[in-house]
């Protein structure tokens, strides 16, 4: 996380690597037998085409350097000034406001927003239930206060390979982040849906001066119209979709375009915004979907 970053509490970071994300996902109620994190090791077809299919989300570790910083704030600044495309009310997006706690935001925002079974009455269960009617401040607030996930989070951030850090302020100083990519319905693919206002939704609402709600096409800008024209999916792949990065420290979720497939969308998406950006051996992705026929070939421990 950020160190400039507001903050009233402060965990351990957790290690970017699946067996301290499946530890974590497991303790806290999905069934990894069926579902799991696993290390994306190279971008190139012959490496993405082991990911086991379908994924159902993409985390990127990476360094909280200077280009991707400014080129977050040129998002958000885009955004807040022109709008983009509106993001699915149903998506869950929480706000952080716990330092170091973006592995486990990542966690949350991939497993919560993904099409996964997770054990009644579990950790997950309970805090998905518990930010049904909460807006993303409000449910940052109850991750803050909450005890639900700290002997978790906890738990998880003594695994991997990563010396542990001196409970001091240096020593839990870290300028390595968490986001997380998702696919999520594109709303106005349900129907019913001619009148929205574009740039804001009711969940992730980006400035009071939001445009008033509009017929889609007929009054719409083309910057705001190349989002609406969505490509004809090919055989196996999504319709109706939008790729959607969350990360907490941002004031909301980032539309990156039409989704068709979440592993090929996201790895294009981090190109653009993160490797481009800076030259860093720091950075790490993760994929989250169908569990590897055999785990150990993954690395995968279960926990």
């Amino acid at each position: 996380m950020d160190p400039t970053t507001p903050q009233c509490s402060r965990w351990i970071p957790l290690e970017g690597n699946p067996e301290v994300f499946n530890s974590w996902a497991q303790m806290a109620g999905l069934d990894t037998s069926k579902y799991q994190f696993v290390d994306i090791y190279g971008l190139d077809d012959n490496l993405l085409s082991i990911i086991p299919k379908p994924t159902q989300a993409v985390i990127v570790l990476f360094p909280l350097k200077e280009g991707i910083k400014n080129k977050q704030m040129e998002q958000i600044d885009t955004i807040t000034t022109r709008g983009q495309h509106p993001i699915d009310p149903a998506l869950l997006f929480v706000k952080q406001k716990v330092g170091n706690a973006c592995g486990t935001m990542a966690l949350i925002h991939a497993i919560a927003n993904s099409d996964v079974a997770y054990t009644p009455d579990s950790v997950l269960q309970k805090f998905i239930s518990s930010c049904k009617d909460k807006t993303p401040e409000e449910r940052g607030d109850f991750l803050e206060t909450t005890d639900l996930f700290t002997q978790i989070h906890l738990n998880s951030s003594i695994l991997g390979q990563t010396p542990q850090p001196t409970n001091d302020e240096d020593g839990m100083q870290t300028d390595l982040h968490f986001s997380c990519f998702v696919a999520a319905p594109d709303i106005y693919a349900k129907g019913g849906q001619e009148n929205v206002a574009v740039g804001a939704s009711s969940s992730t609402s980006i400035s009071s001066s939001a445009p008033e709600p509009m017929s889609v096409m007929e009054h719409t800008s083309p910057f705001m119209r190349s989002f609406l024209t969505d490509p004809e999916p090919k055989e196996g792949q999504l319709e109706g979709m939008r790729l959607i990065e969350l990360d907490g420290r941002r004031p909301f979720p980032i539309d990156h375009g039409p989704c068709v497939d979440v592993l090929d969308d996201a790895i294009d998406a981090i190109k653009k915004h993160y490797l481009s950006q800076v030259e860093s051996v720091y950075f790490s992705l993760m994929a989250f979907g169908a569990a590897p026929p055999d785990s150990s070939s993954f690395y995968v421990r279960h926990v």
